[in-house]
C-alpha cells in the first residue's frame, strides 16, 4: 500500500521526494527513543535514594546500557545493510518498551542492570545506525543537513522528555512514568517505522530532487569493513568517538544530579537537561549545514575544542550561572555526532556503510559506558564533580586533536579500495 502511494505521488508530483518523509520519520523516532533513554538522569536520584544505591553503582546500569547498545549497533548496522531498516527499528522498539515495562517492578540493582542495561539497550541499538545510513542513501548534496535534521530528534527528545518525566515523578512517583515510556516507545515507534522505506537492496542513487543519478553503482562503491580497519582514518575517528562518548554521557547522566546539588529543585534541574536538548536540536541542524559548507572534519574539531573549553569553565566556576552557560554551549555543540555517517561515507564509501558506522558508534558507546561511573566514583570519593568535569574537558580537547590529524584518502585501482594519502 505504501509503495503504491509513493508511486502515485511521484507520478502526480514529479518534484516529490520521499527522502523528506524518511527524514521526518527519523526525527520523530529519534525524539521518542533517545528522549526516553536520556530520562535516566531524572530517575537517578529518586531511584538510587529509595534503595540506597551509590551514584557509581547506579551509573553502572547506564554503562552496561551503553556497552550493549554499542556492541549491538554493529549487528543492527549489518542487518540493515542486508534487510533494510523498518523491521530492525520495529523489533528494537518492542524490545525497549518491554524493558521499560519491567523496570516498573524493580526492587534490586541487578534488575535495573538487566532491564535498562540490556533490554532497553538492545532495542535502542536498532535505531541510530539503520536510520542515519538510510538518510545518507537518499541524499547527496544535502546529506549533512538532512542527517542533521533527522538526528536533531535526539536533542528535541532530550529537551522535552526529562521535564515531562520529572513532572510525572513528582505526581506519581518514579515507577508509573516508566509505563508511559514503554507504551510510547512501542506504539509510536512501531507505527513510524512503517514509513522507513529501504528494502533488502538500497534505494536508487538520487539527487536531492528525487531524480536518479547517472551512476547507480554509487551505493555499492567504497570498501569493506575488513579493509577499513587497516586505515589510519578509521582508528582516528574511532578513538575520537570513544572520547566523545565519555564526556557526552558523563554530562547527560550527571548534569541533573549536579544541578540539584547546587540547589536547584528537581524540575529546574531537569530543565538544565532540557536546555541542552532543545539547543541540541538547533545545533545538529546547523552543524549539518556547516559541515556541508566548510567540511565535516573542520566542523567536528572546532566543536570538540569549544566543548572542551566549556567543561574546563564548568570546573573553574562552580555556580548556577556557569551551569546555565555550560548548558547553552554544550547544547549547541554536543550533537556533532550528526556528521559521523557523512564523514564515514567521505572516507570509506557506501559499500558497508552500516557495519563501519556501527563499529564507530559501538566505540562511542564504550566510551559512554566508562564515563558516567568514573564521574560517579569521583563524586563518591570527593563529594564534587569538578575533577570529573576537568577530565571530560581534557578528553574533548584530545578528541579535537585526533580529528585535526585526519587526512584525506584517495581511491586506487578499481575504485573500491582506499588508502592513506
Amino acid at each position: 500500500m505504501l509503495d503504491k502511494l509513493i508511486s502515485y505521488f511521484s507520478q502526480r508530483f514529479p518534484s516529490f521526494h520521499y527522502g523528506y518523509v524518511i527524514v521526518a520519520a527519523c526525527f520523530l523516532i529519534m525524539t521518542i527513543a533517545y528522549g526516553a533513554q536520556n530520562t535516566f538522569g531524572v530517575f537517578f536520584k529518586p531511584m538510587s535514594g529509595e534503595f540506597g544505591w551509590s551514584r557509581a553503582a547506579t551509573s553502572g546500569a547506564f554503562s552496561l546500557h551503553m556497552v550493549v547498545s554499542g556492541l549491538l549497533s554493529i549487528v543492527s548496522g549489518r542487518l540493515s545493510d542486508r534487510f533494510g531498516a523498518w523491521k530492525i527499528v520495529a523489533v528494537g522498539a518492542v524490545c525497549s518498551g518491554i524493558g521499560y515495562f519491567l523496570m516498573f517492578g524493580i526492587n534490586s540493582l541487578w534488575q535495573l542492570y538487566l532491564y535498562y542495561g540490556v533490554l532497553v539497550a538492545a532495542g535502542l541499538s536498532a535505531m541510530y545506525v539503520p536510520m542515519v545510513a538510510m538518510i545518507a542513501r537518499w541524499f547527496t548534496r544535502k546529506r549533512g543537513l538532512m542527517s542533521g535534521i533527522g538526528i536533531a530528534g535526539i536533542g528535541f527528545g532530550i529537551g522535552i522528555m526529562p521535564p515531562i518525566a520529572s513532572a510525572l515523578i513528582q505526581a506519581f512517583g518514579w515507577r508509573v512514568p516508566l509505563l508511559f515510556l514503554g507504551s510510547g516507545v512501542i506504539v509510536f515507534i512501531v507505527l513510524l517505522s512503517l514509513l522507513l522505506r529501504n528494502g533488502a537492496k538500497p534505494e536508487p542513487a538520487r539527487t536531492d530532487n528525487g531524480k536518479e543519478q547517472p551512476e547507480p553503482s554509487r551505493l555499492n562503491s567504497g570498501i569493506q569493513f575488513r579493509q577499513a580497519i587497516h586505515t589510519r582514518q578509521f582508528w582516528l575517528i574511532l578513538s575520537a568517538w570513544i572520547l566523545y562518548g565519555f564526556f557526552f554521557q558523563s554530562a547527560v547522566v550527571h548534569i541533573v544530579p549536579h544541578a540539584s546539588d547546587l540547589g536547584l529543585t528537581a524540575i529546574n534541574a531537569a530543565g538544565i537537561l532540557s536546555i541542552i536538548g532543545i539547543l541540541g536540536t538547533i545545533g545538529r541542524i546547523v552543524q549539518g549545514f556547516v559541515g556541508d559548507k566548510i567540511g565535516n572534519r573542520r566542523t567536528i574539531y572546532i566543536c570538540f575544542s569549544l566543548i572542551g573549553l566549556a567543561f574546563i569553565g564548568l570546573t573553574w566556576v562552580n555556580s548556577i550561572h556557569m551551569l546555565y552557560i555550560f548548558a547553552v554551549v554544550f547544547g549547541l555543540l554536543f550533537g556533532i555526532g550528526v556528521l559521523l555517517i557523512p564523514t564515514v561515507t567521505e572516507y570509506f564509501g557506501f559499500k558497508q556503510l552500516g557495519v563501519i558506522s556501527g563499529a564507530i558508534v559501538c566505540s562511542n558507546s564504550l566510551g559512554g559506558a566508562i564515563g558516567p561511573p568514573v564521574a560517579g566514583s569521583i563524586f563518591d570519593l570527593t563529594g564534587r564533580y569538578q575533577i570529573g568535569f576537568l577530565i571530560c574537558g581534557l578528553l574533548a580537547l584530545a578528541a579535537a586533536v585526533l580529528i585535526f590529524w585526519l587526512r584525506p584518502v584517495k581511491t586506487t585501482g578499481s575504485g573500491n579500495s582506499l588508502k592513506n594519502r
